[in-house]
């Protein structure tokens, strides 16, 4: 068996390939060492691949590695992967990996360049949420955004113009949050709270990711990272700008694992 490891900061992706079969799974970050354990115990004689933030970490720990790769040049070949299994053939984009944070990469068949990074991600999703709502399990957070409504949260040019004809489509967001002072705090219910900062998160990267593809002569954004998994509500968010500004946006299946089945091929 092959085991590729994506060790980041907030979870550890782990690809197993056996008999021409993968089998995808996850993990918090903090049961690494739990992890370590369980392939120290059961996969001695298994090859493990890693990369990722907490890789050296784990290569100090485990009894054997069969090797290392940087944590871009991993994600860029495993997303190439699952771009070709899901007949996405694009000779030139910019991808986005929104996890913990967001990295930010052009990239064609050739290769990729790292172009940039934000602190705006996941990890802020997570943040913001419990700060605001203090739940702190991404299911029930995605779950809940669903069924909110983030008008009475963020300012809309719609808010601005008040009823009169806007030069650009009402429901735009002219300031994220910015409709907070003027609205009526008693009715902001914690779903409208936490697709409040879906929508931060959405639209600050893709707003981002729109800029970089303009640059590079593409129309193309490919979005990977664990911040889109059975997130709806960010995924319409992100389809909906960059519809808007002429853009194409592709949510890869599976985008989260590009590290990890990077490492292993």
């Amino acid at each position: 068996m092959k085991i590729g490891i994506d060790a980041g900061g907030t979870l550890l992706k782990i690809v197993y390939f056996e008999n021409e079969k993968r089998r995808f799974e996850k993990r918090p970050s903090s049961e690494i060492d739990l992890l370590i354990d369980d392939l120290n115990t059961y996969h001695s004689a298994d090859e493990i691949y890693l990369t990722g933030g907490k890789a050296e970490y784990m290569n100090e720990k485990l009894k054997q590695i069969h090797g290392t790769s940087v944590e871009f040049d991993a994600t860029y070949r495993g997303l190439i992967k699952l771009m070709q299994e899901q007949n996405l053939s694009i000779k030139r984009f910019v991808y986005l990996n929104v996890g913990t944070g967001t990295s930010f990469h052009q990239a064609d068949w050739e290769g990729q360049t790292r172009v940039g990074g934000s602190g705006v991600g996941g990890g802020t999703l997570m943040g913001l949420s419990k700060l605001l709502t203090d739940l702190d399990s991404y299911d029930e957070i995605v779950k809940l955004a669903a069924a909110g409504n983030r008008d009475e949260i963020d300012l809309k040019v719609h808010h601005i113009y008040a009823g009169r004809q806007t030069p650009i489509p009402g429901d735009l967001t002219a300031s994220n949050f910015g409709n907070v002072l003027t609205g009526n705090i008693q009715d902001m219910n914690n779903a409208d709270k936490i697709q409040a900062v879906i929508g931060l998160v959405a639209e600050t990267v893709t707003a981002v990711g729109i800029s970089l593809a303009d640059g590079f002569e593409t129309e193309d954004i490919v979005f990977i990272g664990s911040t889109l998994l059975n997130n709806d509500v960010m995924i319409e968010i992100v389809r909906r700008y960059a519809d808007l500004k002429g853009v194409n946006a592709h949510i890869i299946e599976n985008g989260e694992y590009s590290g990890a089945l990077g490492a292993l091929l």
